[in-house]
């Protein structure tokens, strides 16, 4: 098995927020990890972050996501170049393709996405990304889905979805994910996470969520879908993975 994660978001800074502990964790361990990160942010809030258009804004976050997928230890970044805010409305069976292919060429054994109730905050631009992963995990196998990329199938051993403990402290936060599977201890990490959220300087507005919610002692997953976890409650992603 090789070892490799692939990330599958909606927004520059989702990577941080979300999943930030664990990616630099097991980048350190020596992981291959890469982002698909759907849209470039364009319809963001920029904290105060000189901008003059929306074009210039998806200039600027893509190169926050670069800098904090640099700091992190993520090995390469994809942007789907989506609408940002419009991801739902966008040609599905397009976003379910592009990242089949993102998945095939990658090649990873555990594939981490949003769960669908949409994160903490419930954006749509997030449950849209949820229910595309979702189909995409299972097309990436099969070789007549999309066979026009001439890609070679390939099925990643695990879907993880995005999770937290609940309630949060942040009470306009008040959606509960699906029940955590995995808990990872990325205490060691923290300093690291800070430092990619930082990097993501148009979004310091949102400091007050992330120091609150996001930036914790163990960051959780819940398993969706392919080979079962060893125990209910694991601390490994590819804990029982051969």
């Amino acid at each position: 098995m090789d070892r490799r994660i692939a990330l599958i978001f909606a927004h520059p800074d989702d990577e941080t927020f979300c999943v930030g502990g664990i990616v630099a964790k097991y980048a350190a361990a020596g992981v291959e990890i890469d982002l698909f990160c759907a849209t470039n942010g364009d319809a963001g809030k920029t904290a105060g972050v000189p901008v003059s258009s929306r074009a210039e804004l998806a200039e600027i976050r893509q190169r926050e996501t670069l800098a904090a997928a640099k700091i992190l230890g993520i090995r390469h970044v994809q942007f789907g170049g989506y609408m940002d805010g419009a991801i739902e409305q966008a040609d599905q069976t397009r976003l379910i393709g592009d990242i089949v292919g993102f998945i095939r060429r990658q090649r990873p054994a555990v594939v981490i996405g949003f769960g669908p109730e949409g994160a903490p905050t419930g954006h749509r631009d997030h449950k849209a990304m949820s229910r595309a992963t979702v189909a995409a995990f299972f097309l990436a196998g099969l070789g007549t889905a999309y066979p026009d990329q001439e890609l070679a199938p390939y099925t990643p051993s695990r879907l993880f979805f995005h999770a937290w403990k609940y309630p949060l402290p942040d009470r306009r936060l008040r959606l509960e994910s699906v029940p955590p599977t995995c808990a990872i201890d990325v205490r060691a990490f923290r300093a690291t996470k800070e430092a990619a959220f930082r990097a993501h300087a148009t979004q310091q507005g949102s400091a007050q969520a992330f120091y609150e919610g996001a930036l914790v002692d163990d960051e959780q997953l819940a398993f969706a879908a392919g080979v079962a976890q060893a125990r209910p409650l694991s601390d490994d992603l590819f804990d029982g993975l051969m």
